[in-house]
């Protein structure tokens, strides 16, 4: 398990970066499972984008991201099973949906604070049970958070992706 004093969540610049919609208008819900998409998925970017930037790191709904093509070759080989990557199409441009579908029983409930809608108002993770490689996702926030083993929080910061941040999360 890891070894680290920090873990990150993965958090989309989605007010500076470029943001997408399936063109067929439909939801994608990642929650944890892989999906079964007709690839590639048509996207469009979103009609509040217009002039922005487009990103290494974007986003189609909340739960997922989206990485560009160079991106992704450098995700595919570190990422072990714990991301489906769902090819989208953007006029030329190749992207990829991460559905992040590793999902750990990691979280220290009696640290943690939830919210009164029951879930996570503030993470704390036991630190025995965090993985060391890839990303990974919990059932307590419906599945939403994207979270970052250390090895892969190291290999971002390596490759300095635009269109990202990373917010610190507790460990016990």
């Amino acid at each position: 398990m890891a070894h680290s004093d920090v873990i990150y969540s993965l958090e989309v610049e989605y007010d500076a970066c470029k943001t997408f919609v399936p063109k067929d208008g439909k939801t994608i819900r990642c929650k944890g499972t892989p999906i079964e998409l007709q690839q590639p998925l048509v996207v469009e970017p979103d009609e509040e984008d217009t002039g922005l930037p487009l990103c290494d790191v974007s986003l189609v709904n909340v739960g997922s991201f989206v990485v560009s093509n160079d991106l992704y070759e450098y995700l595919k080989p570190l990422v072990g099973n714990t991301v489906q990557f769902i090819q989208l199409q953007w006029e030329s441009v190749r992207l990829w949906l991460c559905n992040v579908v590793s999902v750990v029983d990691c979280l220290d409930q009696q640290k943690s604070e939830m919210n009164p809608f029951g879930g996570v108002a503030k993470a704390v993770f036991d630190v025995g049970k965090v993985p060391e490689q890839g990303f990974f996702k919990i059932k307590e926030d419906n599945y939403t958070g994207v979270y970052l083993s250390p090895a892969m929080y190291k290999a971002l910061i390596a490759y300095q992706p635009s269109g990202v941040e990373y917010e610190e999360v507790a460990l016990t």
